[in-house]
């Protein structure tokens, strides 16, 4: 897969985290998905959604992504989320999110996210 590629599929989740639209993900991921965040291990596009939905502890969020890490079997993002708190004061993070791919890699796999909020 080439690295436009994946980062094609990495936008569309990140658009989904930030306009807090779920469906614009469901294109980049594969029917095995998995999501593992610090609400768990979530399944398939309907994990993913419930997550956007209804766990995320930052809303109207802004991904600032900063780098990004491709070879054979992974990428990795590193950036800075911004957007609202749980308790509604503004929030910032930095994040790191491990994306793995298909067989064919055609869509997102697995993403694991990694957050340090202090």
């Amino acid at each position: 897969m080439s690295s436009d590629t994946r980062n094609e599929l990495i936008d569309a989740y990140f658009a989904a985290l930030d306009e807090s639209n779920p469906e614009l993900a469901r294109p980049a991921l594969s029917d095995e998905f998995v999501y593992g965040s610090l609400a768990g291990q979530l399944e398939g596009f309907d994990g993913l959604a419930d997550y956007i939905t209804e766990h995320r502890s930052t809303t109207e969020s802004t991904h600032d992504v900063q780098r990004r890490i491709h070879d054979d079997d992974v990428s990795v993002t590193v950036g800075v989320v911004t957007g609202t708190g749980p308790d509604g004061e503004p929030a910032e993070a930095a994040f790191c999110d491990v994306f793995e791919f298909d067989d064919a890699d055609e869509a997102i796999e697995q993403i694991t996210v990694y957050v340090n909020d202090s």
